[in-house]
């Protein structure tokens, strides 16, 4: 495992993965940070004392801990919001208006179209404009 904790900023980063906000309250009030390679490491001060060698990271298991709790949690939240927003996607009024096959043109465009209707006497259901938004409604049905 490799670690990496800056106790000043709550911040952990465990194989690749950094996390802010764990609380490393733990550690000595002297201890800026700790670093670790999967092998050795060592820990830093803040008040001018040497860096100390260290071989374990056992010392920190409830910050390792901490970070695997979290990192779960992000995960799930994750997923969940991918989840949400694919079923937001899915849906129909996300479809109305993106589907990039057939959605509504642009209000401007809409505009111009019903003034081209009007010019050429079609304000009807053969007009520009109506087939326009027959086509979006009949692929995306309510």
């Amino acid at each position: 495992m490799t670690l990496t904790i800056i106790k000043n900023d709550n911040w952990v980063k465990v194989d690749g993965v950094a996390i802010d906000d764990i609380d490393c309250s733990s550690l000595a009030s002297n201890v800026h940070a700790i670093q670790f390679d999967g092998s050795n490491g060592h820990i830093e001060y803040n008040d001018g004392k040497l860096n100390e060698a260290i071989t374990s990271v056992s010392a920190y298991s409830t910050i390792t801990d901490a970070h695997a709790t979290k990192k779960a949690s992000n995960e799930a939240d994750s997923t969940a919001n991918d989840t949400a927003y694919a079923e937001h996607k899915a849906s129909y009024v996300w479809k109305r208006a993106n589907d990039s096959t057939t959605k509504y043109a642009e209000i401007t465009d809409q505009l111009d179209q019903l003034y081209k209707d009007m010019v050429a006497d079609k304000l009807d259901t053969t007009g520009t404009w109506a087939t326009g938004i027959k086509a979006v409604k009949d692929a995306h049905p309510k």
